[in-house]
């Protein structure tokens, strides 16, 4: 039954997904998940949630996919291919919705992230044997997708490491951030996969991006 239905929804995806959404998108299955760490705010409480199947970017929408829909951005050169920053909650929502998509849920964000089991990285509960290069801190920027261990139980990439990323959830009037490394972690550490924050949806920010989500039914 389960084989049918992932078989079923691989076939979808090449019928009605854009070719380059359908190659460069994962699907994540339904069913629970852990979400949140701890008894207490901010991370807590932790729960079980339960969410149905959607699809989600492998990797953060670039600066090439940005100029696509909106032919007026810029980037230096050399840039094409790092991930698109300096966007306001609102531009990013719009770019999803030109692709057929939209923001992932704060839910959904975390789920392709952490995986079923809730680990405090995407790639376990371990944390890295050496300090991340700066290169994957959001503020120097590399390709995205590049760097091979940031990579989530269903292969998502990015989550922990490059830049913070808009969801498309709030608290209040500000909107959820996940993941990323930023220049307030003076020890580069890698973000747990659990944090957030919330800010303002008109900033632009140059260690802040974003990917997108598909919903499957």
């Amino acid at each position: 039954m389960i084989l049918n239905r992932i078989v079923y929804i691989s076939i979808l995806l090449y019928l009605f997904l854009p070719i380059n959404a359908a190659a460069s998108m994962v699907m994540i299955p339904e069913g629970p998940f852990t979400m949140g760490k701890g008894s207490k705010p901010p991370h807590g409480p932790e729960r079980r949630l339960f969410l149905k199947p959607f699809l989600i970017d492998q990797n953060e929408v670039t600066n090439e996919e940005f100029q696509q829909q909106f032919p007026n951005h810029r980037f230096r050169k050399g840039a094409a291919r790092h991930p698109v920053t300096k966007v306001t909650w609102h531009q990013a929502s719009e770019y999803c919705a030109k692709i057929g998509g939209r923001l992932p849920t704060d839910p959904e964000w975390e789920k392709a992230a952490r995986g079923e089991n809730g680990f405090n990285y995407p790639w376990g509960d371990y944390k890295p044997r050496k300090r991340p290069h700066p290169f994957y801190s959001g503020v120097v920027k590399k390709n995205s997708g590049s760097n091979k261990q940031d990579v989530s139980s269903y292969g998502i990439h990015d989550m922990a490491g490059s830049v913070w990323e808009w969801t498309g959830d709030a608290q209040g009037e500000s909107k959820i951030i996940r993941g990323g490394l930023w220049n307030l972690h003076l020890d580069f550490d890698y973000s747990k996969a659990y944090e957030k924050t919330a800010i303002p949806p008109g900033e632009r920010l140059s260690f802040l991006g974003f990917r997108c989500v598909r919903s499957l039914e």
